[in-house]
């Protein structure tokens, strides 16, 4: 009885099997009466028929369906699903992998920054805690009360005439300054050595716009080089706008656009974007990298004095005597306009992209938010003393000393100011910026037209010159043109 039974179930589960084969197979051609006849075939049907029969389980459609792909194709089926199965996985893998292969290299390229400059806490994590608040534009180290009274480490002659302005390479080993004279040096910051002197050039009577013009011809304003160390561009009385090679000096490009002086200069942060302030109220907007014109922004009523950039694409303007800031969201298409200074706002500097620093003609020093317009903090008469001899001041220079020139080591609260009474004036700010304490006095002779610390933290480059940088009101004739390069050192 058990007999009949396995025999009557077997046959069709064969027939099943067959029909599964050849869908599988796709490709295979019915069998003929003649391959039945074969003997071979039939002791291969035989064989196949008897290891199914002394199998006492009834496998589903499904069981069937897999052992029917390994029948047919053997282990290649299996292999490849097993392949596609680890390939999604692997997929994922690389994308994790890759992750965190790019992680472990910027922190150790972090680690080895920090181990040559010989820091002692856990500098990987700071470094990127600070990397992190310094792209949300929110890094403020308390930095200011570590250091100890700046050292003059070099004075740099070399300009005829005011030395107008200054910048520093992102690396901390060069400066470069601009000056009246028409003439750029470039400065080494260590040995205080000139390595290199771009010339003032004869100016042309050609009127053709067109015509390349290699340099200046008339007095420079402003000066600014890029993070990367790209691009050098200085601007000039003329209305010109000249990009060199920081490391040849070689001349690029000149910008033509603006139908006013040139005042002021900066490059995005670690981008190739520039934008220009000019007397006749505009700001523009260039691309270096196609060495092209973007846009022109307007708003100002008066000739603008100065202007800065830091990470974000916005940029601060000081609108000298129309008495206002206006903090220029180039994405949004808008600005925010800041007031609170009695006099022409003459300079202005960003801490970090969401505070700034700015000073005026009335003596005044003030703080400020993005989130607000007006100052958070303001010092009156930040420059009312002076250590020089009052006979070698000009009599008719104003009671209240101008602040001519700020500067901002930048994400930290250590700030500072010149004036034409020659003192330079170092501040440490509040962490909630609402207060300004002096921490130094650096007494010097002469117009301190400019102002900048280095990357690190290690240098402070002044320009000093006999006449204010933008024009000739008073001369300090006892006062000498020259770049001072000081030295802070921490206690």
């Amino acid at each position: 009885m058990p007999f009949f039974i396995r025999k009557t179930n077997t046959e069709p589960k064969d027939k099943k099997r067959k029909k599964l084969l050849k869908a599988q197979s796709g490709k295979k051609k019915s069998k003929t009466s003649t391959d039945l006849t074969n003997g071979h075939t039939n002791k291969k049907t035989k064989k196949q028929k008897d290891v199914i029969d002394e199998n006492e389980e009834i496998l589903s459609d499904s069981d069937l369906d897999d052992d029917d792909e390994r029948e047919a194709n053997g282990n290649v089926r299996l292999e490849n699903l097993l392949l596609n199965g680890e390939h999604d996985d692997d997929d994922e893998n690389n994308i994790h992998e890759q992750r965190l292969k790019r992680a472990k290299e910027y922190i150790e390229q972090i680690a080895k920054q920090e181990q040559e400059r010989e820091v002692d806490h856990d500098v990987v994590s700071d470094r990127l805690r600070d990397d992190v608040l310094e792209q949300a534009g929110k890094l403020h180290r308390q930095v200011a009360s570590s250091y100890a009274e700046p050292v003059l480490l070099h004075t740099c002659r070399g300009h005829q005439q005011s030395v107008t302005c200054v910048c520093v390479s992102n690396d901390s080993k060069y400066a470069f300054t601009g000056s009246k004279d028409c003439s750029i040096i470039k400065w080494c910051l260590l040995t205080g050595k000139k390595l290199h002197l771009i010339r003032r050039i004869a100016k042309t009577d050609d009127k053709n716009e067109r015509a390349p013009i290699v340099g200046h011809f008339d007095n420079i304003l402003a000066i600014t080089i890029s993070t990367d160390g790209q691009f050098l561009v200085s601007g000039d009385k003329s209305n010109l706008i000249q990009v060199w090679n920081p490391q040849t000096c070689q001349h690029l490009k000149t910008l033509r656009g603006h139908q006013g002086p040139v005042t002021g200069l900066s490059f995005r942060r670690n981008s190739h974007q520039l934008f220009s302030s000019s007397q006749d109220r505009s700001v523009k907007i260039w691309n270096l990298d196609e060495m092209a014109y973007v846009e022109t922004l307007f708003g100002h009523q008066e000739p603008i004095q100065a202007i800065d950039a830091l990470m974000r694409e916005r940029c601060i303007t000081a609108g000298g005597r129309d008495g206002s800031l206006r903090l220029w969201k180039i994405v949004e298409e808008s600005h925010l306009m800041f007031t609170g200074h009695k006099g022409s706002i003459d300079c202005v500097a960003l801490i970090n992209d969401e505070h700034m620093v700015s000073g005026a003609d009335d003596g005044s020093i003030a703080l400020w938010s993005v989130s607000k317009r007006r100052p958070l903090f303001n010092l009156p008469h930040a420059h009312k003393a002076t250590s020089i001899d009052p006979s070698l001041i000009p009599a008719s220079l104003p009671e209240d000393f101008w602040i001519t020139s700020l500067a901002s080591h930048r994400y930290t609260d250590l700030l500072a100011s010149g004036s034409f009474n020659g003192n330079i004036q170092l501040w440490q700010s509040t962490p909630e910026f609402n207060h300004l304490t002096p921490l130094f006095t650096l007494a010097q002779l002469g117009f301190v037209n400019d102002l900048k610390f280095s990357s690190d933290g290690n240098y402070l480059i002044v320009a000093i010159g006999q006449e204010h940088r933008l024009g000739r009101w008073w001369t300090v004739k006892s006062a000498k043109n020259v770049v001072l390069i000081y030295k802070l050192d921490k206690k």
